[in-house]
């Protein structure tokens, strides 16, 4: 290891050093670095020779709910995975990935191996369902996915798969069935975390599955291996590994800073209520939060054991009109730093126009109370602006990220207007104060070509945000035409339409119809945000599209990433006096300084792209002087040569 670099702070010309350089407050707001389409769906469409043309049809072109997950050891690699080929009925063609190892300027794609028996995945059952992953330790990524067979015996037949890669994304294992019954296709809304900590309590390495069957609740767990179906627990069949007997959908598994394994969901069952502050249940669904707190200390294969569902929050959601959406589903994380846990969802109490918030509740005494809700937001709360679909990640300074989707429904519905955006905010003090929204999308999402699911445009009932290394990467679903003039492929419908297709269960929705086949067009975007990386007034990326060899390209220059991390001592050169306190700035963020024998601070620069940063150090003497530096270093530049 290197040894920290003594920096002597002088008070000569300190007036100059303390006056921010013009456009200086732009360096630390957060940026969009790209927005990048990761790929398309290239699996075409089987029209059913069988059952309704609308509900059972294959939609070209589509990609649907997709999930994230960033490389904890090494932030430039990042995946993604998603539906393809989107059934109006339920589930898809299959399930798709795609993979960058830039930092989201370049992604190959493809299908996840052997899911279904749509042409050319090989698989077992019909359909395909909820892709989402997570990454371990030593490039290992782990997609899950429902499958499900929705005709063949009856359509009673559905399981739980997870794909392997062993080299960050790049090829897949083919799939673990680790559930597998014909109950009823019961198993539904799965996820899956990766404990990635060797700290007490911990079992690194282990993963986690967690999933609903209407009710209950329930998981499975694995340790090493876990493209081998033995090194799994045995199915539901044989055991009964409950999370929460009751019914629930949503589950949200976290690992903790404990090593306990922390779980939010959407339920009917009401909670024990957790503080003054929480307001009372009102008859709708409520968000609870149920944890094992023992689960990194329990040998496998022994069964985790669940405290009873402590209450987060009713679910106040009024719905996304027009679209099938989160309709208030939660999403959570953990601060790996002081192990607060964040829940987030859409929600309507702070409304008086019918339409959500991005709202949050925070516990910091792992999960037993939890905060009132909170808006994340600005106002107005009167506007008829929806707010939907909000994820959330922390990094590893305790940053709170969040991205939520954004559409103005004052114009009539079920229209409304062909636009949505993804807009993006963070917290760097608990919540407390959130930076202004900042508009992710390079361009909007056009639900009128959308995915088609029930009351209208499908991008899905969750998205979701990854953070690592200062890397932020936001991913969702965006609709398009094709060319200027498309015919619309989703047009209004009414409740108890003669059309045999429709599906609409509201007074006013959007549907597909035979004259919209062909026309959706819709893709999964990630974007990149980083602080401090780029001025802010920065245009934001343009789009980029997948070429004939389906890699998508964002012009750039060579990738690069620093790699340097080192220590500042601090020290008065004169030796006359003490330094009793400093603020440590990197361009403008200030950074934790730690007491000792010499005030130091650690100075992390990994993962930044080429540039300049500067590192300003204010401090106070026992004799009440204040002394100021300054020193600019450069990241991703050429060693010299030795000799």
């Amino acid at each position: 290891m290197r040894r920290g670099a003594a920096w002597a702070v002088a008070g000569v010309l300190a007036a100059a050093l303390l006056a921010p350089a013009a456009g200086a407050s732009a360096e630390t707001a957060p940026v969009v670095v790209r927005d990048v389409l990761t790929g398309t769906d290239p699996l075409g469409t089987i029209n059913p020779v069988a059952g309704n043309s609308i509900q059972d049809y294959v939609q070209p072109d589509t990609q649907i709910e997709p999930s994230i997950a960033v490389n904890p050891a090494n932030p430039l690699n990042a995946v993604t995975v998603y539906q393809e080929g989107r059934i109006a009925g339920g589930g898809d063609a299959t399930n798709g990935f795609a993979t960058t190892f830039d930092g989201g300027a370049t992604w190959i794609h493809g299908e996840l191996p052997g899911l279904t028996t749509y042409p050319g995945q090989g698989g077992a059952f019909e359909r395909a369902s909820d892709a989402v992953v997570a990454f371990g330790p030593g490039n290992l990524v782990y997609a899950n996915s429902l499958v499900f067979d929705a005709t063949t015996g009856g359509g009673l037949r559905s399981g739980i798969a997870v794909n392997v890669s062993k080299d960050g994304g790049r090829s897949w294992s083919q799939p673990v069935i680790l559930q597998d019954d014909r109950l009823g296709g019961t198993n539904d809304k799965n996820w899956i975390v990766v404990d990635n900590s060797d700290a007490p309590g911990h079992h690194k390495g282990r993963v986690y599955v967690v999933w609903d069957r209407v009710a209950p609740v329930v998981y499975d767990y694995c340790d090493h291996d876990c493209d081998q179906l033995s090194n799994w627990l045995p199915d539901l069949q044989t055991i009964d590994p409950i999370v929460f007997p009751g019914q629930g959908i949503g589950a949200y598994p976290m690992v903790l800073n404990s090593g306990a394994l922390g779980i939010v969901l959407d339920t009917a069952t009401i909670g024990a209520p957790t503080g003054p502050d929480e307001p009372e249940p009102n008859g709708n669904s409520q968000h609870v939060f149920i944890a094992a707190p023992a689960a990194g200390q329990t040998p496998f294969p022994a069964p985790l054991a669940f405290l009873p569902p402590i209450e987060i929050s009713p679910n106040n959601s009024n719905g996304v009109a027009s679209q099938r959406a989160s309709d208030g589903l939660p999403a959570a994380a953990v601060d790996p730093k002081s192990g607060a846990i964040y829940t987030v969802w859409d929600d309507g109490r702070f409304r008086t126009d019918g339409k959500n918030d991005a709202v949050f509740s925070v516990s910091t005494d792992e999960g037993a109370t939890w905060s009132a809700a909170k808006p994340i937001n600005p106002p107005p709360r009167n506007d008829k602006v929806n707010h939907y679909l909000v994820s959330i990640a922390v990094g590893e300074d305790g940053a709170v990220h969040v991205s939520y989707r954004q559409r103005d429904e004052s114009a009539a519905a079920p229209l409304f207007t062909n636009q949505i955006d993804t807009y993006y905010t963070e917290s760097r003090d608990g919540g407390k104060t959130w930076t202004a929204p900042l508009k992710v999308n390079s361009k909007p999402s056009q639900p009128w070509y959308g995915a088609f699911s029930r009351n209208g445009t499908f991008e899905g009932d969750y998205e979701q945000t990854a953070s690592s290394g200062g890397s932020t990467y936001i991913t969702r679903d965006q609709g398009a035409a094709a060319s200027p003039g498309e015919p619309q492929a989703l047009t209004p419908t009414t409740q108890n339409s003669s059309d045999p297709a429709n599906s609409c269960s509201a007074s006013a929705c959007v549907a597909l119809t035979e004259a919209g086949k062909g026309h959706q067009h819709q893709a999964t975007w990630v974007a990149l945000i980083r602080e401090g990386v780029l001025p802010q007034t920065a245009p934001a990326a343009g789009p980029t599209v997948s070429s004939a060899e389906a890699v998508a390209t964002f012009p750039s220059s060579r990738p690069c990433a620093s790699r340097r991390r080192f220590t500042i001592r601090l020290h008065d050169p004169r030796g006359r006096e003490r330094l009793v306190s400093a603020v440590v700035l990197v361009n403008g963020r200030r950074v934790a300084v730690r007491r000792g024998r010499r005030l130091r601070a650690r100075i992390d620069l990994r993962g930044l792209p080429r540039g300049t940063i500067t590192i300003r150090v204010i401090a106070r003497t026992n004799r009440h002087r204040r002394l100021t530096s300054r020193r600019t270093y450069r990241t991703c530049v050429a060693r010299r040569p030795k000799g």
